[in-house]
């Protein structure tokens, strides 16, 4: 009796090369759906474990056309059913106690891997994490449940610290265009920004309009520009750009309301790109709004890889209990994330993307908790070190 095993992606796969290697008469013995690949648990993907076997010997397995044997044929089938019932549950048994356990992680960091998924942190990402913490610290079950999130905190952070910058916008660009869909609140982001410069750095500060396909918008921008005493100009189309840059000139910085469109249509990449080559300090801002998902705002981005993307500002922060965007955009993109908008208020609605404000965020750690987050980086130190 000659007996296999097969790993394979599906039943007719595995029917297939069981009839290749042990002939027509093969019999499959057990069936079992597994694990493989990944690394601590992660990433695996779900395959078949199938058993099979040959009735008959090798001999005959090699010569299918060989004669039937004469004489006590059903006695000797009827025993070769019999020992392959007992081979299966015996085969069944030792197979069960050979498949290796999985012990994805360690279970401390288990609660931490399940918070970054329901935060709809990628894959990937949540890989590159614990891989940095399992690599940096030793021992973990034996670590406190709060030097534990300490851990988890601090690597969150340094993430995010790799890919931002929190200063913001820079001081000597001398336009700075919010660019994005329709929807995503740039109209009031860019008052936001105006006022705060107008305001706190006693800046004199333009207003730029290119949203000429929403009257609303116009309208909304001139009410803040009259409040804020500035100037504001409209422009239709980029070759009246030079015209209301010239009206502009005393400005020392000017902030210009790019039209929100379908960035999904090549069309309006094009479009949209003519407005972001001019000649001067340009600082051009993507704005994305938390509430959609991560699929769709990665699609935007991808879509947006052909024009001139200086930062990221994530707007509707506050409408929103999923954060892992925020993660997944910096780690995969190399745009540094600006501003984070967290509601209507103008001008102070809105903050610098700060590091442990959105990590804090995606774990769910409260910021005022003197139990975790405040005494992070002393936990942290005194672990690592």
């Amino acid at each position: 009796m000659k007996i296999k095993r097969y790993i394979v992606d599906s039943l007719p796969q595995a029917v297939q090369r069981i009839r290749q290697d042990l002939g027509d008469n093969a019999v499959i013995l057990n069936t079992k759906e597994i694990k493989t690949g990944g690394i601590f648990g992660l990433f695996t993907r779900k395959q078949l474990e199938v058993i099979a076997a040959s009735e008959m010997d090798e001999q005959r397995a090699a010569e299918p056309d060989a004669p039937p044997m004469e004489g006590k044929k059903e006695d000797q089938d009827s025993e070769v059913l019999q020992r392959l019932n007992k081979m299966e549950q015996l085969l069944g048994s030792f197979i069960n106690h050979q498949q290796p356990s999985q012990d994805p992680i360690p279970s401390v960091l288990k609660k931490w891997v399940t918070r970054l998924e329901d935060q709809e942190v990628d894959g990937e990402v949540i890989h590159f994490m614990m891989k940095k913490i399992l690599a940096v610290y030793s021992s973990l079950e034996e670590r406190t449940e709060q030097e534990v999130e300490a851990i988890v905190l601090d690597t969150l952070i340094k993430l995010f610290q790799d890919g931002n910058a929190v200063e913001g916008v820079e001081t000597d660009a001398a336009m700075i265009t919010l660019i994005g869909p329709t929807g995503v609140g740039k109209t009031t982001t860019i008052a936001k920004l105006a006022s705060r410069h107008v305001l706190f750095q006693r800046k004199k500060v333009g207003f730029l309009t290119a949203d000429t396909f929403r009257i609303a918008a116009i309208e909304q921008l001139k009410t803040y520009a009259n409040i804020l005493n500035i100037p504001i100009e409209v422009v239709e189309s980029p070759d009246q750009l030079p015209r209301s840059l010239s009206n502009l000139k005393n400005c020392q910085i000017i902030f210009m309301d790019s039209a929100g469109r379908n960035y999904l249509e090549e069309q309006y990449i094009e479009e949209i790109d003519s407005f972001l080559s001019l000649a001067l300090k340009q600082e051009n801002h993507l704005v994305l709004s938390m509430t959609s998902r991560w699929k769709d705002m990665k699609q935007i981005v991808e879509r947006m890889k052909s024009v001139q993307i200086d930062r990221v500002i994530l707007t509707k922060w506050d409408e929103s209990t999923c954060y892992g965007a925020a993660l997944n955009l910096v780690y995969h993109y190399p745009y540094p994330l600006s501003f984070l908008s967290l509601g209507q208020g103008v001008p102070e609605d809105i903050m610098l993307a700060e590091p442990e404000y959105m990590a804090k965020k995606i774990l769910g750690v409260d910021e005022d908790d003197s139990g975790s987050g405040a005494k992070t980086e002393r936990v942290v130190s005194a672990l690592a070190g």
